[in-house]
């Protein structure tokens, strides 16, 4: 499976990546959203994990993108304190939410739960 890890905070970036390298899988990171488009074009994935709040593009920005291009694409909201996140904005709504902190079991579990069948 490929996975797509949008974050601007590095160590979660290099720390998702090794979670799901660990487990098997290819991993695209980017430090902003403003890239989604591009590195999806270039290479599809299966999963998305971005985080919702980012200086550049917000997830609520990687979600639009995905939803216009790849509206079965599922894409999972990273957050600590995004409330909205789980209600939806403008018609958006992620297919799931990962509350920070989370443990790596978390992490693993919402990819099992997420991820197409293979």
């Amino acid at each position: 499976m490929r996975i797509l890890v949008v974050d601007d905070a590095e160590p979660m970036r290099f720390l998702l990546g090794s979670v799901f390298r660990s487990l098997g899988h290819d991993v695209v990171t980017l430090a902003s959203g403003t890239g989604v488009e591009a590195a999806l074009a270039a290479a599809p994935v299966d999963v998305v994990f971005t985080d919702v709040v980012m200086p550049d593009s917000s997830g609520w920005d990687v979600l639009r993108h995905v939803r216009a291009r790849w509206p079965k694409l599922p894409v999972v909201f990273m957050t600590g304190w995004d409330d909205a996140a789980r209600k939806g904005r403008d018609g958006l709504v992620p297919d799931a939410v990962l509350d920070k902190p989370f443990s790596l079991d978390k992490v693993r579990a919402m990819l099992d739960a997420v991820a197409p069948a293979r």
